[in-house]
């Protein structure tokens, strides 16, 4: 077997991610509506529940396709019930995890306000979005085709400080999506491994996931328990439905928010009175997004007065209530306005208008449809169904500085393909330079984008040695550099991994060409539009089938060098 003849790696684990190294974990959960929920996950096997908090399996993510996610924290290492193990998606069973927070949301506490990139949130099935919105994809666009539900929306631009009643828009764009496929909307960004589309049926049962809860964890931090809030029992008034009923069985309403360390039991940290909720004789609330920053002592000092946690005197304990809370409609007791489920909520406000909670954001600045300004799409508001400050990037894959998709929102680096990842991203070179051929130069390879005949990926190999025959050489996977003549290869060659040479005659995977006098890889195949270098195609020689949406494959230039000798290009990464 040559050195080019090795296994094919998954696809899913060879995002660019796994290059530029994992930066931030993403954790989250599903409702108990989902159908992800009894599917084995992808860490241990075990049936996945509407309690466990889940992460994506490759560590990072990826466009599709995605395996299930694995689990972050299993609902019984937070102390909760039990059961529910199997339990397949629509049964409802007393674990539902209805929000959550690992308490670290710190850049809140900056008096700038929110810096781009930093809000996450999420939407139910039933949420319409505005369809105005200035930049897709957004809740609007991604409703339209039932594909909003599972996917995570994020501001591309600063928010001033709250408190905020309805004014200025200032948007948000997709930066996580479920399945990390594109979806109706002719959109997708990195995806989490999730069911999707999810029309808005009114099945217990979904036929796609509902993410309702996450949180974005910092690498490295020491993780001293988790922040969630429960479910209570109300009937969703839109569904018909009642809910699960997990915050009862745990001796809490589902308006508390509740904190487990590690391992569980899990006990009362915020009462939901302290909160401005269920406060009304004999009605209840029920908190479904959390965003929180504990100040350190372990007990719950509620705000009084808007961003007073800047001084550590309290802590930041912002929060939304879903759909049938008895909140709903109620004056705000920041500015009287009527509570909506879009809106970003905080304790309520000392001496004001109402004991209810105070609106921190309006659901209108995120281009959230709201019954209070008429753009709701019937007679209720967006629900706003997970909340996150994200402490760090999520994805920065060209490392500079700005995440990828605010980047990309701003214009700041291009996105032709509409994927969520900056264009840049799809080349990275690796083993470079390369070793020094004939020429005294190292022999380079570099590709372009949309582009060519078949995977629409272009290559070309410049300042090789005139008139010496090279083709493309292809690999599952980045080895280190093996010396092979005079230079090296660095397509891996260990066990399970696997290459081939687009030397194939009569096919689109022969790439064979001459270097010309001024170093330029010159195709004498017929395989390149442009007379140089290769077009891409999608059949794989040496290793079988073909490149798909989300795979990450290695590339080289072999080429003749010398007398009797060969050397190597530097390597080149690309995702498509």
């Amino acid at each position: 077997m040559n050195t080019l003849s090795f296994l094919l790696l998954p696809s899913t684990l060879l995002g660019f991610a796994a290059l530029a190294g994992a930066q931030t974990t993403t954790v989250f959960s599903v409702d108990w509506h989902s159908p992800t929920v009894g599917i084995p996950d992808s860490f241990s096997a075990t049936p996945i529940t509407s309690g466990d908090l889940l992460t994506t399996a490759p560590g990072t993510p990826l466009l599709g396709p995605m395996p299930v996610p694995g689990t972050f924290w299993s609902h019984t290492f937070m102390g909760l019930f039990p059961g529910c193990i199997g339990v397949p998606g629509g049964v409802a069973c007393p674990v539902e995890v209805d929000a959550l927070s690992f308490g670290m949301d710190v850049p809140m506490v900056a008096p700038q306000g929110l810096l781009p990139g930093e809000l996450h949130f999420s939407v139910d099935a039933y949420a319409g979005g505005v369809l105005l919105s200035p930049l897709p994809p957004h809740v609007g666009l991604e409703a339209t085709v039932a594909d909003a539900s599972a996917d995570v929306m994020t501001n591309f631009q600063p928010y001033p400080p709250g408190p905020m009643g309805p004014g200025p828009v200032f948007g948000h764009c997709g930066i996580l999506d479920g399945d990390g496929f594109p979806s109706g909307s002719g959109f997708t960004y990195p995806g989490l491994g999730l069911i999707e589309p999810n029309p808005p049926t009114g099945a217990a049962v979904m036929l796609g996931d509902n993410l309702d809860a996450v949180d974005t964890l910092l690498p490295g931090l020491p993780n001293m328990g988790v922040y969630f809030s429960l479910e209570d029992s109300l009937v969703d008034p839109l569904t018909g439905l009642v809910g699960s009923g997990s915050a009862a069985a745990h001796g809490a309403t589902g308006a508390d928010v509740l904190f487990s360390p590690p391992g569980g039991p899990p006990m009362i940290w915020a009462p939901a009175p302290m909160l401005g909720l269920n406060i009304q004789p004999g009605l209840f609330d029920d908190l479904d997004a959390l965003m929180l920053w504990d100040n350190g002592d372990g007990v719950f000092q509620p705000s009084l007065l808007p961003m007073d946690w800047l001084n550590g005197s309290t802590d930041m304990l912002l929060f939304s209530v879903r759909r049938g809370s008895s909140v709903i409609g109620l004056p705000d007791s920041i500015f009287g306005l009527p509570i909506q489920e879009g809106d970003i909520l905080t304790t309520p406000l000392v001496n004001g208008p109402s004991p209810f909670p105070g609106i921190f954001y309006a659901a209108e600045l995120l281009e959230l449809g709201t019954v209070r300004s008429s753009t709701a799409m019937g007679n209720f508001s967006d629900d706003l169904d997970a909340l996150d400050l994200a402490p760090q990037f999520v994805k920065d894959c060209d490392l500079d500085g700005v995440e990828d998709v605010v980047a990309i929102a701003n214009g700041l680096v291009p996105d032709l393909d509409l994927n969520g990842v900056p264009d840049g991203c799809r080349f990275a070179a690796y083993c470079s330079p390369a070793a020094l051929n004939s020429t005294g130069l190292p022999t380079l390879l570099w590709g372009t984008l949309g582009g060519g005949a078949g995977t629409g990926v272009h290559l070309e190999s410049t300042q090789g040695p005139p008139n010496r025959l090279g083709y493309f050489v292809v690999g599952t996977g980045a080895g280190p550099p093996l010396p092979v003549s005079q230079g090296f290869l660095c397509l891996a060659t260990n066990p399970p991994n696997l290459g081939g040479r687009y030397n194939v005659v009569g096919t689109p995977m022969l790439s064979v060409g001459f270097y010309d006098p001024a170093g330029i890889l010159q195709n004498v195949a017929g395989t390149s539009t442009v007379g140089s270098g290769f077009d891409i195609p999608f059949a794989l020689p040496g290793i079988g089938g073909v490149i798909t949406l989300g795979s990450t494959y290695h590339f080289q230039v072999w080429h003749r060098d010398g007398t009797g000798q060969s050397n190597f290009s530097n390597g080149l990464s690309v995702m498509f």
